[in-house]
């Protein structure tokens, strides 16, 4: 039996020119790439506890200006902080506050508390 020989010619990976990667290495190389990410932006903030990861949605608005953040920080300092730590930091704001958290039953609340919050903190310029 003959083989039929293509028109554009040989293939040039059927040569051997190219090795396939080997996928477990490969994995292991990208699970120690990001364990080192997360292990630089942890200590920044926050580093003597341990950390649960958790998805989280923010409106656009919140989004857009923690990138603006991000952004500027990065051209005026050189460096950035991450969305997460800033996040983190916000939560820890929010639980330092003088306000007895478990009292709010309500989103309706939640927003009252967070205006008369905000408004303490502009009173206080």
């Amino acid at each position: 039996m003959n083989k039929k020989k293509s028109s554009l010619g040989s293939n040039p990976l059927a040569q051997g020119i190219f090795s396939k990667t080997d996928d477990s290495t490969n994995q292991e190389s990208r699970i120690k790439n990001q364990e080192s990410r997360i292990k630089n932006q942890e200590s920044r903030f926050l580093n003597d506890s341990e950390k649960e990861k958790v998805n989280l949605r923010l409106p656009i608005e919140l989004n857009d200006w923690l990138d603006e953040l991000l952004k500027q920080g990065k051209r005026k300092h050189g460096q950035k902080i991450a969305k997460e730590i800033w996040v983190q930091a916000a939560l820890e704001l929010l639980k330092s506050a003088p306000v007895d958290w478990l009292d709010i039953d309500s989103e309706e609340a939640l927003r009252s508390t967070l205006s008369q919050l905000e408004s303490s903190f502009k009173n206080q310029e």
